[in-house]
């Protein structure tokens, strides 16, 4: 699997395509949010940026020894950016979208810098020296850059220049996104087989523990930090959904290693129950506020 065309052509390419479809949500108004609302967007940047890999470490460690590299992937999946699923779910639960937008972008830009040394850190720490091929830095960086930015610019470009052709495209390659993390997930499983249950016995509850830590401590932050209603849903949303393509292409196509993708996986599956749920609480939330506002006949 790890030297097949669908690893090293196509899930770059399928990533390329993801990536303008979150520029084609995108216009340079959105970027001002930084400065107009900065509150929102500095809590949830910290929380994305330093609480999850946090909570990725913490759980990791909790993972058994003999399960090093799993352990290293479940930090991988800490270390990835939010994915565009999160924007759909807060338009859906009601919270903040401008927000949840800004924030998508800030990780997945921040995310190529951090994931290497990081990664690298985990691998170490879980693996043992040369267990592991090391991530190479310069490799990744350009690898990611070229697969997160210019797409993403280009999704800007087509929005501003053909505004309707984005808003009919757009809609197409969220979907794509969710068939493109199923299809992974399936090649897995078929040429995995043999491996599958015993990662699964020993993957599954740190990545739901990952999911549901993101959440709680998401929820705590935002509180703490004072951000309304709509806004700590909003940050409750961007740092428990993650773009786990990425993760793939780093585990698959970087490092040529399925143990390592099969957190990505797992997680990319799990985070969609507690997406669900947060659409209902953010709906119910919406409408009591609505009530409240309402007078009485």
């Amino acid at each position: 699997m790890e030297s097949s065309p669908f690893i090293s052509v196509g899930l770059p390419a399928a990533l390329f395509i993801i990536m303008v479809g979150m520029g084609l949500s995108l216009t340079p108004r959105d970027f001002h949010r930084v400065v107009e609302q900065p509150r929102g967007v500095l809590v949830g940047s910290i929380g994305q940026m330093i609480g999850v890999p946090l909570l990725g470490f913490l759980v990791a460690s909790m993972v058994s020894p003999a399960s090093g590299v799993l352990a290293a992937g479940l930090v991988l999946v800490a270390l990835c950016p939010g994915g565009t699923t999160s924007n759909l779910v807060c338009y859906l639960a009601k919270a903040d979208l401008a927000l949840s937008i800004t924030l998508t972008v800030i990780s997945s830009f921040l995310t190529i810098l951090t994931i290497p040394p990081l990664l690298n850190l985990a691998l170490e720490m879980h693996t043992g020296a040369g267990e592991v091929v090391r991530l190479p830095f310069l490799k990744t960086l350009t690898t990611m850059s070229i697969i997160v930015l210019i797409p993403t610019a280009l999704g800007m470009v087509l929005r501003a220049w053909q505004p309707r052709l984005a808003q009919r495209l757009e809609p197409g390659i969220s979907k794509f996104s969710a068939l493109v993390l199923l299809a992974i997930v399936a090649a897995i499983v078929v040429t995995q087989w043999d491996n599958l249950f015993s990662w699964l016995a020993v993957g599954l509850l740190p990545a739901l523990l990952l999911n549901l830590a993101a959440i709680a401590g998401a929820w705590l932050l935002a509180a703490a930090t004072g951000l309304n209603p709509a806004d700590r849903l909003t940050v409750m949303v961007e740092m428990s959904l993650k773009n786990t393509t990425i993760g793939l292409l780093v585990a698959l196509s970087l490092l040529g290693n399925v143990e390592l993708a099969i957190p990505s996986a797992i997680y990319g599956l799990l985070m969609y129950t507690g997406a669900f749920l947060m659409v209902g609480y953010g709906r119910r939330l919406a409408a009591r506020e609505e009530a409240a506002r309402t007078p009485a006949a």
